[in-house]
């Protein structure tokens, strides 16, 4: 399949298509916005984040999951090593 837009073109499978098609889909975005978002993510003349810019961020990637017992130490990791 051949996407094109602005004079900017790429070719991939259908396969590919529709797993990108997906995930755009399964973030509320059409295909165009997703890869437009992709393309824009991380460019290298973006501007660092504040402090709570980052916090946020983090918080947003994190998942509730079980916390580790208020005795564990490094030794609990390495237990079955010499």
């Amino acid at each position: 399949m051949c996407y094109t837009e602005d004079m900017a073109s790429i070719h991939v499978d259908e396969k590919t298509v529709q797993q990108l098609t997906a995930l755009a889909a399964s973030c509320g975005m059409t295909l165009e916005g997703y890869l437009r978002s992709i393309a824009t993510q991380n460019q290298p003349n973006s501007r660092p984040l504040s402090a709570e810019e980052f916090d946020s961020e983090v918080d947003a990637l994190s998942i509730d999951g079980p916390t580790l017992p208020a005795n564990f130490s490094r030794a609990d990791i390495y237990a079955d090593h010499d």
